[in-house]
């Protein structure tokens, strides 16, 4: 560093710490997504990592830093080297402080001093023990300056840390394999924890044409000869560490101004020279995030909205968001726009309030996950957003315990899932939930009575559930100890529901008293003062949508319903994220029905006389036990709906059973032949053998199930043997044929008998044991008598299957072939 240089920043710590404010005023939500690269970053191999993650807050229990100045040198940008100065101010909490320690990584100390004074030092490349002249009381202030260089310590997961890469110089906050996470000292002295908060002075002098930004106001730019350039910045709203964010490069910016609800709101988007146009189109819906955040949260405080491309993950500094280049490429699609309102929704949840030790990240990731819902919502409506919340709790009901080694809690995380599946995506999921039990208008009002209660401090999730419960006068413990304190979930069915005329003349309205059960999906306890929405439908399809409460294992509602309920569904709107994957649709026409989230295929309807309204609920959770046999113990489906006479549909259910992760492991034991598709038409009828299906095998383990005629009610699958379900003889006499193969096994011929109730031609199909159609017949019937002769010399060896079905393609029965 020359000698100029070394004035420079010395002259710069001096000017950013007394000359522009003498005192700072301290009154003043596979992707990749935010700092989180799902199974691609091995968690830290720590001791006791939450100690070390959480131990140096103890220090801002003695000291409290006012101010950071850091003056960046980035001339030697080819080298990879930054020189550089940090002037820390603070304040003594404790009477006889004679030292300050420092976080700083790796870097080269060259001098400390006080006032142009010498300090003495102690350095081990990860703490500054800082030698005070003489020790401090209560309320005394000091500002030491520490002179350092060297090649910067970027975090081995390649996220986290000042690097220099492809053309840029930055820095992001958060260092995904450190301990602690926080990463501010990998390029200043500092207090790296999230509870400790500090004004900032940025000063960056940097040459070859490129630009220096930081957070805050920008002070303006000064040539200082030779190509050396000195811009600097100002932030006056205290942050942590993490959310302290620069970047140099050979930069253009885009300014914007967008007027809001609270006002003007100027935005900055700085990207590499060629990215300006890019990033424009990019970022169209931006305005549209800062509007309904500042809905639902509160006003911007941070001054400008701005965002600046690096080459990393998105890190949320505040006022200056880092974001990945590549983002751009694909204009404003939805990764696109998800990620930039997650980084936005930090500035509230994050940058305005945060958490105290990574075991309460949710906090501020699980609710930026759910701002960029809520942006989703007031930019593409209702039905998109509904289908974003149920597309995000499909992926936690299915992977976060894969992903994340357990069913795990949002409170009391273990340090290595910090940032995993369960903080952003159960986060955003139980946030919908929040809004579930409190209501649009009280989650509103008590989101931000957080925000404004704990402005510029720490929260966890008890000062999180008391703030909730004070503002809006409804208590959360319950919603906590169910939904944040523990794992897993919980479903409900309805088991029944009682009508009775109110009795109203001339009114035809009913009080429905709405008998539910609840069941578990790896929850430890039965959840209590859940606010459960039904939905009833009259013949014509009208709605009326009610609340009750539901507590322990079985509870009760009572409805008035404004006409003749002929159904009811629970949790139409998606008010919940509950271990239940549910979806409906109208039927008009025969063809593919699409029930997204219900993990059917080929679900098709073969019959449509009038339209119907096809619902399908896929219960994560155990169905009731059935006598004399084994039955799942980890799902079911319930099929329903206003379905008209005459409709019929077929489906196949897929099983899969090899790996424990799998929802059909607990039949792994059983026979392929034992493997059974069992039926109730409702809850309180015996479970029974549903009789038209088939098996489609395609290994040892996995398959499906065709049911080739649906009937309302709720299948499972078990094994061994039942008796015939009740109530499956409502099809009538066509169904019930018998059919019988002879010589079975067949070798060069058989012959396909079977006694049908009427003289029309049928189909004949044979398929291998996967459900691959091998050839297909048409063959007339006399006297309702089939005797058809079939071919199967040329087949090799193997199971195969006969089906035979009227020419409309319904169903009318099927039965296995050998061929030796």
């Amino acid at each position: 560093m020359t000698a100029t240089l070394r004035f420079l920043l010395t002259a710069l710590a001096v000017i950013g710490c007394f000359g522009l404010r003498a005192q700072p005023d301290l009154n003043n939500f596979d992707f990749q997504g935010c700092h989180f690269y799902n199974k691609k970053i091995a968690p830290p191999a720590l001791g006791d990592d939450r100690d070390a993650a959480c131990g140096s807050n103890a220090r801002s229990d003695s000291i409290d830093i006012l101010n950071y100045a850091v003056s960046l040198d980035l001339t030697q940008f080819a080298q990879q080297i930054l020189t550089a100065s940090c002037e820390i101010t603070f304040t003594a909490k404790q009477d006889g402080l004679d030292f300050l320690p420092l976080d700083l990584l790796n870097l080269t100390v060259d001098s400390v001093t006080s006032q142009g004074t010498p300090l003495v030092f102690d350095y081990d490349n990860l703490l500054l023990n800082v030698h005070l002249p003489a020790p401090l009381n209560v309320g005394q202030t000091m500002a030491v300056t520490v002179f350092y260089h060297g090649h910067p310590t970027a975090d081995p997961s390649d996220f986290g840390g000042f690097v220099f890469e492809n053309g840029y110089a930055y820095n992001l906050g958060i260092g995904l394999s450190s301990n602690p996470y926080n990463f501010g000292r990998s390029w200043h002295p500092c207090f790296d924890n999230f509870v400790e908060r500090a004004t900032y002075d940025l000063n960056i002098v940097s040459n070859g044409g490129r630009k220096g930004y930081a957070i805050g106001q920008f002070l303006g730019e000064t040539d200082l000869g030779g190509g050396l350039a000195l811009r600097q910045y100002r932030m006056d709203l205290p942050l942590p560490t993490y959310l302290v964010g620069t970047a140099t490069s050979n930069y253009a910016a885009v300014h914007q101004q967008h007027t809001g609800a609270y006002g003007e709101r100027p935005i900055l988007l700085v990207g590499k020279q060629g990215d300006t146009t890019q990033m424009k189109n990019a970022f169209d819906y931006l305005p549209d995030a800062v509007d309904i955040l500042e809905s639902w949260f509160g006003p911007y405080i941070w001054g400008q909205v701005g965002y600046v491309l690096t080459t990393a993950g998105a890190m949320e500094h505040a006022s200056l968001i880092a974001y990945p280049d590549f983002s751009i490429a694909a204009g404003p699609d939805f990764g696109m726009n998800k990620l930039m309102a997650h980084e936005l929704g930090h500035h509230w949840w994050g940058n305005v309030t945060t958490l105290s030790c990574p075991d309460n990240m949710w906090v501020k990731e699980g609710n930026a996950e759910y701002s960029a819902h809520l942006f989703f919502e007031y930019v593409f409506g209702k039905d998109y957003f509904t289908k974003v919340v149920k597309d995000n709790f499909s992926f936690v009901l299915k992977t976060a315990h894969i992903d994340d080694g357990a069913y795990l809690p949002l409170s009391g995380l273990p340090y290595e899932n910090t940032y995993g599946t369960h903080t952003y995506y159960k986060g955003a999921a139980m946030m919908h939930n929040l809004r579930g039990y409190l209501g649009d208008s009280l989650f509103q009002q008590g989101m931000k009575s957080i925000l404004q209660a704990y402005q510029f401090q720490s929260v966890d999730a008890e000062l999180f559930r008391d703030q909730l419960t004070s503002n809006t006068g409804v208590d959360m413990t319950s919603f906590f100890d169910d939904w944040i304190y523990a794992p897993g979930y919980s479903a409900f069915e309805i088991d029944s529901v009682h009508l009775v005329p109110n009795g109203i003349p001339g009114v035809d309205s009913y009080e429905a008293t709405v008998f539910v059960q609840q069941k578990l999906h790896h929850a430890p306890h039965l959840h209590t003062n859940v606010p459960l929405e039904i939905t009833f439908f009259d013949e014509n399809w009208n709605t009326h949508t009610a609340t009750f409460m539901a507590s322990g294992e079985f509870s009760e509602g009572v409805v008035n319903v404004p006409f003749h309920p002929v159904w009811q569904i629970l949790n139409d709107r998606n008010a919940l994220n509950l271990a239940q994957l549910q979806d409906r649709t109208v039927v008009k026409n025969t063809g593919n029905i699409s029930l997204g989230y219900c993990d059917l295929s080929n679900f098709q309807a073969q019959a449509v006389p009038d339209s119907a309204l096809v619902s399908m609920v896929h219960y994560w959770v155990a169905p009731d036990p059935a006598n004399g046999t084994q039955i799942s113990t980890s799902h079911y489906w319930r099929y329903g709906g206003i379905i008209p006479a005459g409709f019929r549909s077929r489906v196949r259910l897929p099983y899969e059973r090899a790996n424990v992760n799998d929802l059909d492991y607990d039949l792994a034991g059983v026979p392929e032949d034992s493997l059974t598709l069992v039926w109730r038409p409702k809850p309180g009828v015996a479970w029974g053998k549903y009789p038209w299906y088939t098996r489609q095998p395609l290994n040892a383990n996995n398959g499906f199930i065709r049911v080739d005629t649906m009937l309302p009610g709720d299948y499972a699958f078990a094994a061994g043997s039942l008796p015939l379900a009740t109530g499956t003889d409502d099809l009538g006499e066509k169904r019930q044929v018998a059919v019988k193969i002879f010589p079975n096994p067949a070798s060069e011929s058989c012959t396909v008998q079977a006694l049908l109730p009427n003289n029309s031609p049928v189909k004949i199909a044979l398929t291998n044991a996967t459900g691959r159609l091998l050839r297909q017949e048409s063959v007339p019937v006399n006297g309702g008598l089939l005797a058809h002769p079939l071919n199967v010399s040329n087949l090799p060896s193997g199971i195969y299957w006969v089906k035979i079905s009227d020419e409309t393609g319904v169903f009318y029965a099927v039965e296995k072939l050998v061929k030796k």
